[in-house]
């Protein structure tokens, strides 16, 4: 008779338990760096009580001339499972040239969710609208919205209107883009199994376990790490879900695309449009349904590369600069318009 080993099962189990352990300590440091963030955000209370972590600069050089407009503030407005880190890019391209402001949405990175109520978009919208007027006051501003973010910044018109003169709008969700896309459909259905498991995993400390995502290492050196820890972080994934639900319920339920009151300037990605021809046609209709529309494709990036990769945002840049010059609420800004309206629509490659 082969001897008996009773100590293995106790052996293995201590191992899974100090393994446990050790990442429910990784991730209580993980969270704690979260919490610090960059160090420089401020914070805004919004109506809700929601706590918004933000960072403003101002553009360098010279300041406006007295009662003269100077540029308009570029709001980015992040997209789901994503936080003012993915910016990066866009706030180096844009900084010395405009003012700009980036934050996290309410669960995200340093923000906290205070409101009990059940999440919706229109909260969501709330508190971006909030923000907006008290951290820029009366100032014009462009907002910025990449996927999810750009349906919230169409959203966003109504509350802030006579402030926002114009949208740039990065490969943005379509409120009607589940029932008239199938690969959307699709993509709903494998993002909703994703979903129903990460969080828990990662409260029990295996967020060490994700993989690192590939888009990590195209962001600049020095937000690699907050946005590493910001994708283990429990907060991140909790609110994905809270976002998601919200998302898949109204989209499902009639929603439908909101009056565009400004002009909008939409950058999609080649593959998206090529992959899936109905996701292209929602896209076209955005455009079409704003006052002053524009379509970029840059090709060779996928959705996220548009925002994340350096090249992209850097092949954007001047299409964007010239849609901000457009939208400049002045004299000198309508004879910018005057002479850029020959570049009012940029074909598709």
């Amino acid at each position: 008779m082969s001897p008996r080993h009773d100590t293995v099962p106790g052996a293995a189990g201590a191992v899974l338990a100090a393994v446990a352990a050790a990442g429910l300590a990784a991730q209580y440091r993980r969270h704690r760096r979260v919490l610090r963030g960059h160090g420089d955000e401020a914070i805004w209370r919004t109506g809700a009580g929601n706590l918004l972590a933000y960072r403003f600069t101002e553009p360098r050089g010279e300041a406006p001339l007295p009662g003269a407009p100077g540029p308009p503030v570029l709001v980015f407005e992040p997209g789901m499972v994503s936080t003012a880190a993915h910016w990066a890019w866009w706030r180096r391209a844009f900084q010395e040239e405009y003012a700009v402001l980036s934050y996290d949405r309410a669960g995200y990175g340093r923000s906290s969710r205070r409101d009990r109520r059940e999440f919706t978009l229109a909260s969501a919208v709330a508190d971006l609208a909030d923000l907006v007027r008290g951290v820029c006051g009366d100032r014009q501003v462009i907002l910025v919205g990449h996927s999810l973010g750009g349906y919230l910044a169409l959203r966003a018109l109504e509350p802030l209107a006579g402030q926002v003169t114009g949208v740039v709008l990065l490969d943005p969700s379509h409120p009607e883009e589940l029932r008239r896309s199938a690969a959307q459909a699709r993509g709903a259905e494998s993002l909703q199994a994703q979903l129903a498991m990460l969080p828990l995993s990662v409260r029990l400390g295996l967020g060490w376990m994700l993989p690192t995502p590939s888009w990590l290492s195209r962001l600049p050196e020095d937000e690699r790490p907050i946005a590493g820890d910001q994708y283990r972080d429990r907060k991140m994934w909790a609110a994905a879900v809270r976002e998601w639900r919200a998302t898949y319920r109204e989209f499902r339920g009639g929603a439908v695309l909101p009056p565009l009151t400004v002009p909008v300037a939409l950058v999609a990605a080649h593959a998206t449009h090529r992959q899936d021809p109905a996701h292209a046609a929602l896209h076209t209709e955005i455009v079409a349904a704003a006052p002053d529309g524009a379509l970029l494709l840059i090709d060779g990036v996928e959705h996220d590369e548009l925002l994340l990769s350096e090249s992209a945002c850097a092949e954007t840049a001047q299409f964007v600069r010239r849609f901000v010059t457009r939208c400049r609420p002045s004299a000198e800004g309508s004879q910018d318009r005057a002479e850029a309206s020959g570049e009012a629509a940029v074909p598709a490659k």
